[in-house]
């Protein structure tokens, strides 16, 4: 899997996450790479894909659960480097 950018995404409850990542996938041209399932129920959510279509999904997965006041974090990094990649267990190739 070749990664251009990588976006991440938490949230604070398991359902929450779920909820983001059905509108998060809308946007058809990023992959969701991983997941890390942390105490308390927060969960970050991995996205691959080019830079503009991260972007794009991360907001429609904020706007789908910002009444819920479980969005936490996002951030994007356009060209990861390969030990990042390596630190939360993804490969670039």
């Amino acid at each position: 899997m070749v990664f251009e950018s990588l976006g991440t995404f938490e949230t604070s409850s398991v359902s929450a996450s779920m909820t983001a990542l059905e509108f998060i996938q809308k946007e058809k041209s990023i992959n969701i790479v991983g997941k890390q399932v942390l105490g308390e129920g927060i969960v970050t959510l991995f996205i691959s894909g080019d830079l503009g279509a991260i972007k794009r999904a991360i907001a429609f997965g904020a706007e789908a659960i910002s009444s819920t006041n479980e969005f936490r974090s996002s951030h994007v990094i356009p060209l990861p480097h390969r030990e990042l990649l390596s630190t939360i267990g993804l490969k670039r190739k």
